[in-house]
């Protein structure tokens, strides 16, 4: 269809210059033959003026300089989803036939109920439809659809898609999405993004029960918004809605049952009083909160284990505005925490990053992956050894003083690893430095009773180290090593090739053995 023949109205959605906005007004302006589209922009920066135009206003704008008037022929008004595959997937093997002639051929096959019959002449495209309907995944972003097409056409086309990406087109209205859907009984993952969509006040009468991943990016929706469309999705089990206006998490036990996967990044919430909203959801496994302004994690009460969020697994809070360790031990009350990523809180400033890791691992006791790194038996012992011997000094200071219970609240699992490690011994430990003032540690390698003392970088990687050790020993292999504390520690950490050994919190004086195994 031209772009002269559309019959447009309020809210549709259209494209010009690569830019893309709604028609808020369509007539005429003063002083000016014609008629006008009142265009609001996604971009808010895109127009000139807030729908006001020399003194009078003609819509209204989402910004003060989101509008602008455009001519009709200026704009594309979009075009059916089976348009779209047909450009998008229907290339492969027959890149001369026009698209019109594709699309006159797959209508006449449908006008005859044949979708699969064999004419001369046809081969071809027969041959192109049944790529069409073997296709499970589909990428449709950027492709300016904006309609279903005819009754039932999709289902006929390509009846097995399971996964299917409308991102960034000039869909209007969630009623467009649903009429998609029901289409498609396989479908199984869903991604809108970048649409700005109306929401029917009749949402119980649609349902779209195969998907089970929904993603709604950049979408100007609330909070509330979210749980009424999901309405229509009553089986979703990974929800992603990221960078929308999402502040307020009022939710009723009532919705989202299944759901085990929750993105909310890039929302501005701030408070975990507002996140702990969401523990009325009983299945979820997975929570993303990265840059959502969280300042500080305090669960109520004082009980050492809370219900909440009592089955999830992972939790990713980077990005965020934490400052205090305080927040870190709160985690380790959470039943079932098993993964974490947090990073690029100010907090982990006040640390080097070997010990901001150690410091994370000896107090959250369930955690087995940090920052995508899993935590072996070994790693785990390491970092609580550690913690001990850096605050074991100020612990056998305020042991039998009034402040004892104000370092255990503070020192979370101090109890525990004294039950697991024994007491502290004053010898042992180490005064914890706030400033790192020496770069270079005292290493002895020994191998076949041979020592080799050598003063190193902190930044060093294992890898060098094997090289040394290969250099040193006049080694024809490639050898293990193998780290141990001082002259009287039994513990060994087997040294990993990619890491530095800042990692391991190495210290002046600490033994690397060669060897062969």
């Amino acid at each position: 269809m031209a772009k002269s023949e559309k019959i447009f109205q309020i809210g549709d959605r259209i494209e010009c210059s690569d830019s893309i906005g709604t028609v808020k007004y369509i007539g005429n302006i003063e002083g000016y033959s014609s008629i006008w589209l009142g265009i609001d922009w996604d971009d808010p920066n895109r127009g000139k003026h807030n729908g006001n135009f020399n003194g009078k206003q003609y819509f209204e704008a989402s910004f003060q300089s989101s509008g602008t008037f455009v001519r009709p022929e200026k704009v594309e008004f979009g075009q059916s989803i089976i348009t779209s595959i047909i450009e998008r997937y229907g290339k492969k093997h027959n890149d001369s036939m026009p698209l019109e002639i594709q699309q006159e051929l797959f209508n006449f096959q449908q006008s005859i109920n044949a979708p699969f019959l064999e004419m001369v002449g046809f081969e071809k495209v027969l041959d192109k439809q049944s790529d069409f309907y073997s296709l499970q995944v589909v990428d449709l972003r950027n492709q300016k659809i904006s309609s279903p097409g005819e009754s039932n056409q999709l289902e006929q086309l390509s009846p097995n898609i399971k996964e299917l990406n409308l991102s960034l087109n000039l869909i209007s209205s969630w009623k467009t999405v649903f009429q998609i859907c029901a289409q498609l009984n396989q479908l199984s993952w869903l991604n809108v993004s970048e649409n700005l969509l109306i929401i029917p006040e009749e949402i119980e009468d649609y349902n779209v029960p195969t998907v089970e991943t929904l993603i709604c990016t950049t979408m100007r929706l609330t909070w509330q918004d979210i749980l009424k469309v999901t309405l229509a999705f009553p089986n979703i089990e990974e929800l992603r809605v990221p960078m929308n206006n999402i502040t307020n998490l009022d939710t009723s036990p009532e919705v989202l049952r299944n759901l085990k996967v929750l993105d909310i990044e890039d929302n501005e919430i701030g408070e975990w009083s507002e996140i702990c909203k969401l523990s009325v959801l009983e299945n979820l496994e997975q929570l993303l909160i990265g840059n959502v302004g969280l300042k500080r994690i305090d669960f109520v009460g004082d009980e050492p284990k809370v219900n909440t969020f009592s089955k999830l697994k992972k939790l990713v809070i980077s990005n965020n505005l934490i400052d205090n360790w305080d927040s870190i031990s709160e985690l380790n009350r959470m039943k079932n925490l098993e993964e974490l990523r947090f990073i690029k809180n100010p907090i982990l400033e006040s640390e080097s990053l070997a010990n901001s890791f150690e410091i994370i691992v000896a107090r959250i006791g369930n955690l087995k992956v940090l920052n995508g790194t899993e935590l072996k038996s070994y790693m785990r012992k390491e970092a609580e050894y550690d913690y001990m011997k850096i605050y074991g000094l100020e612990w056998l200071r305020v042991k039998n003083t009034k402040v004892r219970e104000s370092f255990l609240k503070l020192h979370n699992r101090f109890l525990e690893l004294i039950n697991m490690y024994g007491e502290p011994v004053e010898g042992e430990l180490v005064v914890k430095s706030q400033s790192i003032t020496n770069t270079l540690i005292e290493l002895k390698f020994e191998y076949n009773g041979q020592i080799v003392i050598k003063k190193l970088p902190k930044t060093i990687l294992v890898q060098k180290l094997v090289m040394l050790a290969q250099k040193a020993f006049k080694l024809n292999y490639r050898p293990n090593l193998i780290h141990m504390r001082g002259e009287e520690s039994n513990l060994q950490i087997n040294l990993e090739e990619q890491r530095e050994i800042s990692f391991y919190s190495m210290q002046d004086g600490d033994r690397i053995l060669i060897s062969h195994e």
